[in-house]
């Protein structure tokens, strides 16, 4: 957590292995819906691709 929100990097990950976050509950400044569906889809290609790396 960072000031009440949680901290992602660009991959949309958090330091918990496997585990993403998107949208208005990340440390990114800006909090408007298109971000966040933005933020979403880079979440679920970076746990897709995470998933895939662990599958092999």
């Amino acid at each position: 957590m960072e000031k009440g929100y949680i901290k992602a990097d660009k991959a949309q990950k958090t330091n918990i292995r496997g585990v993403f976050a998107a949208g208005d509950i990340t440390n990114n400044p800006l909090k408007q819906i298109i971000t966040a569906c933005g933020e979403g889809a880079i979440a679920a290609y970076s746990a897709y691709n995470d998933l895939m790396r662990k599958s092999k």
